[in-house]
């Protein structure tokens, strides 16, 4: 098997889980392309079998969320999962949120939350924050392209939609506006509405996709790489690391061989060269 699955994730369940999920599902190598916090719920794309060979593809792309901001409180994990550690009677308007989120619009470095799977010297730093163990993270440049505000049905919440970079902390961004406001604030509910191309009006539940395997995309039909049809002596030449001349353009190409995705080339000077090996059935 061989593909992407934009899966939903439900939320209380970590990334890790519907990974290990998925793969005893189709018995295949299986990796996530950007994790979501327990806590957060939405799109959640997953690479099968040699499609986890494009992960670097997937590195910089942009995200949407639509996440829930409380007022008063701050808990230690910035998330409703935490422990209180402070509060404020401070409330902010509508309008201050508003005026404040605007103002972070654009690019600016970041400190990720203590409580966040940022790597510092091989050790996660939520494993070294439950361990109670100081950890010195670097703020890191983040991209937000826009936030938009909205008032919710409960005093003292307010709804953010909010499209950012990839390594963008939502989390951060409520903990970082309510700081310029003198109060405190906890992201209480997380939903990625979209990860690149993966889109939540078209995932699926983890149950749909165990009973219909059917539901994982083609690597093309997501990457969209231009198309180079193979014969059987071309296919045999790059699987065996010899390159072949193609009158083409420099750049990236899938290849097809039988009507089946056959591996992703590099063409440079009327040349190409295997890249990334994709076919599985022994036919080369």
């Amino acid at each position: 098997m061989l593909g992407f699955v934009n899966i939903i994730k439900p939320t209380g369940v970590s990334s890790g889980y519907i990974v290990n999920k998925i793969k005893r599902i189709t018995k295949e190598k299986v990796g996530h392309l950007g994790t979501l916090d327990p806590l957060a719920t939405g799109v959640l794309p997953i690479a099968v079998g040699r499609a986890t060979r494009f992960f670097d593809y997937f590195l910089q792309k942009e995200k949407k969320y639509f996440a829930l901001a409380k007022f008063g409180i701050e808990t230690d994990t910035l998330d409703s999962e935490g422990k209180v550690v402070s509060k404020s009677n401070i409330i902010p308007t509508l309008e201050q949120v508003e005026k404040i989120a605007s103002s972070l619009v654009g690019k600016q470095m970041q400190m990720p939350p203590i409580f966040s799977a940022k790597s510092v010297g091989g050790v996660r730093a939520y494993e070294a924050a439950l361990k109670n163990q100081e950890i010195e993270l670097e703020p890191k440049e983040v991209d937000i392209y826009s936030i938009e505000v909205e008032p919710w049905v409960e005093e003292g919440v307010f709804a953010l939609k909010i499209h950012c970079s990839s390594g963008t902390y939502v989390r951060a961004i409520v903990r970082d506006i309510a700081e310029k406001l003198d109060s405190k604030a906890t992201t209480v509910a997380i939903i990625r509405t979209k990860s690149g191309k993966f889109d939540i009006e078209n995932a699926v539940t983890l149950e749909e996709f165990e009973n219909n395997v059917e539901l994982l995309t083609k690597v093309n039909d997501v990457l969209n790489f231009p198309v180079i049809n193979l014969t059987f002596g071309q296919a045999k030449d790059l699987f065996s690391g010899k390159e072949i001349k193609l009158n083409c353009d420099d750049g990236e190409y899938i290849t097809y061989l039988e009507n089946q995705e056959f591996s992703v080339v590099e063409a440079n000077n009327g040349k190409i060269k295997n890249k990334i090996y994709l076919y599985y059935k022994d036919k080369v």
